[in-house]
Parts: C-alpha cells; structure tokens; sequence
C-alpha cells in the first residue's frame, strides 16, 4: 500500500501548476491539427483523476459495499433516460492502455494519442457491465485461492463482453419489470462477492500470483470503482464538445483535488483507481501533469 506522508500537501502548487498546463494544452489544442483528439484524452485523464480522488475504504469489502450503495441510485436513474440514449464514456481506448501498461518501461508501448477511441453506454449496458464484472471477479477469488493454495495456474473463464461492444440487448427498451429483475440479480452478485471478500485474509488480499498479476486486493478496489464507472455514465456524462469535455472534466477534478487536502492522512482512506492502483493526491497530480505534458509533445 501507498505509504502516507505527514507533510501538509502543497494544495497551491498543484493547482498553479495544473492551471499552467490546463492553458498550455488550451493554447496546442487550438493551434494544432490534433486538437480535439489531444483534449478527448486530456478530459479522460482529468475525470479518471477524479475518480481516484473519490476517497474510498481501506477495508476493499467496505469499498464494494460503498461503491453498490451509491451505484444502486445512478442505475436507478436509467429508467429517466429516452428511448435510444446514448452517452459517450469519458474513458478513452488510448487512455486505458495507459493505464494499465507495464510497471516495467521497457515493456511499455507508445501510444499514439492523435486519433481517439472510444465507446458508449446504453441504459442496459451498465447493468450488464457490473453484473458480469461482478460474477468474473468472484470466480476470480476462487482460482486465486486454488493458484496460491496448490498452485493450479487458473484458466480464463471470462464469458462476458466489455464496455467497448455494444451489443443487440443493450439497444432494447428498458422497462420498470425489466430492471427489476437486472437489479435483483446484481444485487445478488455484489452481496456474494462482499461477502467472500470479507472472509478473505491480509495475506491472501496481498497475495501477488507468480506471473505479476493484480493480488485480490488490487482487483476488488477496481471492481468497486468500476461499478461507479460503469453506473454513472449517464448522471456524469461529459459535453459532446471537446473544449467544454475539457472543461468539465477539470472543473470536477479541480474540486476533488482541494477536497483531498483533507484527508490525505487519514487513514482509514485509500486513493484507488479505476484500475485498483492505489495513489496518493501527489501522485494523481504528478500523472495529470505527465500525460499532459506527453499529449503537448505529440500533438507539436
């Protein structure tokens, strides 16, 4: 775990130096051909900020609660959206595979941040997301107890289609009965993985698998913050223009990172991302300010 510093955090350092990049990238976006794609993943790279400055348990069981209490209301909500509706997700491709690149830098690939992918929500796909991203995760829990207890190397069991894929059944109305009945299956899956994940142990939360994969305690805060991810496309979805995207984007992580100031030391907190990467609030500004600085330098 990310260990805490008990130095007050530098709060009008980041954000003048945010602000310096926030107008840096303004100005290359405007004058550049790759304009709208380099702001498309500077607003992805400032909400993905701000979902990692959402304070969450230390305790990842605690998290998952948490995390379905709050993402219960958003899928609530979807029954408001018309017929047809769609949202583009603030994530890019680009991003993703930043995100989740190698801790090794001679591993890593370069990622060409001129063109932009990305992909959409329908009312029914996020609870298709967290329902399937939920059973995966749980069978998860039993192939790394056997991996780590007897050494049975698991085997991929994934049935499920991600975020990327919109399928026939996302496009279908959605109906009172209809989400009734995602809502109670749902309910089921978070309850039986809080459960498992409350029974586990500090030694097999921690535990790393010998090919360098995401211990249980890294996968359970991912699959906690996901399902926010996942249940508030809609409620927190982003302007379709890429300077106002922009502008948003940092307006909320401009909010989170002042918030942070308070509780960076407590440590009953932890900073994951959307990948159960843990951070500090340095840390989350360091990255902002890495991957601006990065998209400024291809798009010159």
């Amino acid at each position: 775990m990310t260990a805490r510093t008990t130095t007050p955090e530098p709060i009008e350092k980041w954000t003048e130096a945010l602000e310096r990049s926030r107008e840096r990238l303004l100005a290359v976006a405007k004058a550049g051909r790759h304009g709208a794609a380099i702001l498309a993943h500077a607003a992805a790279g400032r909400v993905v900020a701000a979902w990692t400055l959402d304070p969450a348990p230390v305790d990842p069981a605690a998290h998952l609660e948490q995390a379905h209490a709050r993402g219960r209301r958003h899928l609530l909500g979807l029954l408001d959206q018309p017929a047809g509706a769609e949202v583009r997700s603030p994530m890019t491709n680009q991003l993703f595979e930043r995100l989740t690149q190698p801790a090794d830098p001679v591993k890593r690939k370069r990622i060409d941040y001129t063109s932009v992918t990305s992909y959409t929500y329908t009312p029914r796909k996020p609870l298709r997301r967290v329902l399937d991203h939920a059973l995966d995760h749980l069978n998860q829990i039993d192939q790394w107890q056997l991996w780590r207890r007897d050494g049975v190397v698991p085997s991929p069991t994934d049935g499920w289609v991600g975020s990327t894929v919109t399928l026939p059944e996302d496009r279908l109305p959605l109906t009172a009965l209809d989400l009734d009945a995602w809502l109670w299956r749902i309910d089921q899956a978070i309850r039986l993985l809080t459960q498992r994940a409350a029974g586990l142990s500090q030694d097999e939360l921690d535990w790393q698998p010998p090919d360098g994969g995401w211990p249980l305690r890294r996968v359970l805060h991912h699959v906690a913050r996901s399902e926010l991810l996942y249940t508030a496309s809609f409620d927190e979805a982003l302007p379709e223009d890429p300077v106002a995207r922009y502008a948003q984007a940092d307006a909320r992580f401009g909010e989170r990172v002042i918030a942070s100031s308070a509780s960076a030391n407590d440590r009953s907190i932890v900073f994951p991302d959307p990948y159960g990467t843990l951070f500090t609030p340095a840390k989350v500004v360091a990255e902002v300010l890495a991957l601006e600085l990065e998209l400024m330098t291809q798009a010159a």
